[in-house]
């Protein structure tokens, strides 16, 4: 939390949700603060009333805060210098996050992060579909691909929709040396089209497009400037889709990543908690490129990674060496 205050940033990624008590942080460290927080029948439970569990909370965290120098007057700056905000993508319990509304070129940066966002945002939304696509044989992989690559390569922003749409009549005719129909015939096409668009229509779909764009600089900091703690919990997804949306949130912190002017100072920090299934040492998820590329890169340009996990050695070696 120290971090914080000042001018540096923070994204914090949460499948389990826990990251949201940073929002329980109040400057008094009162009872009456706490007290609205307490499961009342956890209490009865355990045979005291709302009020005496939440004096307790109170107590355990006033004493365990001091113990690393935790004060009140920290506390209340931390809460004064940045702004926390609770992210729901797919939901609207908390901040909605649109994050496939637009798919946005990426704009000046290297063709190595195009392709990986690509394969990322290719790779993930079939998995939604229940396609597990590979990208080097998967027809439906490389039309996607393709069909992205292409309207990037021409300055094109996309979206669900219109892609969709260019699956049934796509603007290229070839895929590699061979023509389009002969490599992934119309109907086959159209079978994929149809999944995308079953997604697409399903009401518990439609929350996925809905509240404020996915922008990095967005989520980093206030209109007035103020830096944020932007809590992404996704402890309401499933696994396909907390795959999808964390494939895409790396990949938008990676382009973002590009556009920074190099620094030896710490501007923000990613933080993941239980990343145990998206850096794998063997498997290949669609999390594991842009993961891999920010802890290769990203001190580089003033980006601090942390990652917390139950059992390290089930992360990437790749990773851990860095």
């Amino acid at each position: 939390q120290a971090r914080l205050v000042g001018s540096e940033m923070c994204i914090r990624d949460s499948p389990k949700g826990d990251m949201g008590n940073l929002l329980l942080s109040f400057p008094d460290l009162d009872a009456g603060d706490f007290e609205a927080w307490v499961d009342d029948v956890a209490a009865e439970r355990d045979g005291v009333t709302a009020a005496e569990a939440a004096a307790s909370t109170a107590a355990l965290w006033r004493d365990g805060l001091a113990g690393w120098g935790i004060g009140p007057e920290r506390i209340a700056q931390l809460r004064a210098s940045a702004d926390f905000t609770i992210y729901t993508p797919g939901s609207t319990s908390g901040i909605p996050l649109n994050i496939i509304g637009s798919l946005r070129s990426p704009g000046d940066v290297d063709a190595e992060t195009i392709a990986d966002e690509i394969e990322g945002f290719a790779s993930s939304i079939l998995g939604l579909v229940g396609i597990e696509a590979d990208p080097l044989s998967s027809p439906e992989h490389i039309l996607i691909s393709n069909l992205v690559s292409h309207a990037w390569s021409n300055g094109d922003d996309n979206d669900l929709a219109g892609l969709i749409e260019q699956i049934q009549h796509p603007p290229v005719r070839k895929l590699g040396v061979i023509d389009l129909d002969t490599f992934f015939p119309p109907s086959d096409r159209m079978t994929l089209a149809l999944k995308l668009n079953g997604l697409m229509a399903s009401p518990a779909f439609a929350s996925w497009v809905q509240g404020i764009e996915a922008d990095i600089g967005s989520l980093l900091y206030t209109p007035d400037g103020r830096p944020r703690c932007a809590i992404v919990s996704i402890a309401h997804l499933s696994d396909a889709e907390r795959m999808f949306f964390v494939t895409i949130l790396l990949n938008e912190v990676v382009s973002w990543m590009r556009h920074q002017p190099g620094t030896s100072s710490l501007r923000a920090l990613l933080y993941m908690d239980e990343i145990f299934g998206y850096f794998p040492p063997t498997a290949k998820p669609p999390s594991k490129a842009p993961m891999l590329t920010l802890l290769k890169q990203a001190r580089a340009y003033g980006l601090g990674v942390v990652l917390a996990t139950q059992n390290p050695v089930d992360l990437d070696y790749k990773g851990l060496a860095n």
